[in-house]
């Protein structure tokens, strides 16, 4: 009775033995078919790798770029403002002339109506107040050279308030330049993670060497409004010192 027991449970066992050999047959296609796919996916993970090392190695160059055009346009936007910033001290002084001059105009008229009061019928005293002394004629010229000293003042604050778009260029730059740094790291280990070796090969060349302390705004947007330059010329004027980062800060976050 045991032998005919031990029997039925060694037939138990080459059914279960036979069903697994039928479920790898089965399985053996599945099998061939990722081993088929996972050989013709080498070539584009090839490519793909290569593609890698090469933005990898151009990132850097194309970051020291802009950061030399960034360098470069400030550079010529100071010098643009230092001219601007002596021509508006020039026009300070002139409007400052011209407000002198109005006070001894005023004089002059008084002066001139006495002589014309005191002498009615002189002709010389006519004829110098129809040729040069004619104080109408002298105010009027006050006027119009007044409006266009205020009308040249204006345009060279257009101008400085003009000018910030190269600070916001180079703040901009300046995030481009951060998220290529971050790119690059990201695809240097990415190369890590596909062949170290190869990223050994080209770790050296293929770093950002850029400046990292520069403060900027990705969010920085144009804007003309006269309040901010007013609030930038305040803040200069008070401390005669290089300004702050939270000063800039607040001067951006200011509206």
């Amino acid at each position: 009775m045991g032998q005919v027991q031990n029997m039925q449970t060694l037939f138990e066992r080459l059914g279960d033995l036979k069903s697994f050999f039928v479920y790898g047959q089965k399985l053996i296609p599945t099998l061939q078919k990722i081993v088929d796919f996972m050989q013709a996916t080498i070539p584009l993970l090839e490519t793909v790798n290569q593609s890698i090392q090469e933005s990898t190695n151009k990132l850097p160059k194309a970051a020291v770029q802009i950061d030399s055009v960034t360098n470069a346009t400030e550079v010529a936007v100071t010098e643009i403002l230092d001219v601007v910033d002596e021509a508006t001290s020039d026009c300070v002084t002139i409007i400052s002339k011209l407000e002198s001059l109005r006070t001894r105009l005023d004089y002059q008229k008084k002066s001139i109506q006495r002589l014309t009061e005191k002498y009615p019928d002189d002709p010389d005293v006519k004829e110098l107040v129809a040729n040069g002394l004619n104080p109408e004629v002298i105010l009027e010229d006050y006027t119009s050279v007044t409006a266009l000293a205020g009308k040249i003042q204006a345009g060279l604050m257009n101008i400085t308030i003009s000018l910030q778009v190269q600070d916001i260029t180079s703040q901009q730059l300046a995030s481009a330049n951060h998220m290529m740094n971050s790119i690059q790291q990201k695809l240097s280990s990415l190369l890590y993670d596909i062949d170290v070796k190869d990223l050994k090969e080209t770790a050296d060349d293929a770093k950002i060497s850029v400046s990292s302390d520069l403060a900027f705004n990705p969010e920085a947007r144009y804007d003309k409004n006269h309040e901010t330059q007013a609030f930038a010329d305040l803040l200069v004027a008070e401390n005669k010192t290089q300004t702050s980062q939270k000063e800039i800060d607040e001067l951006f976050l200011k509206k």
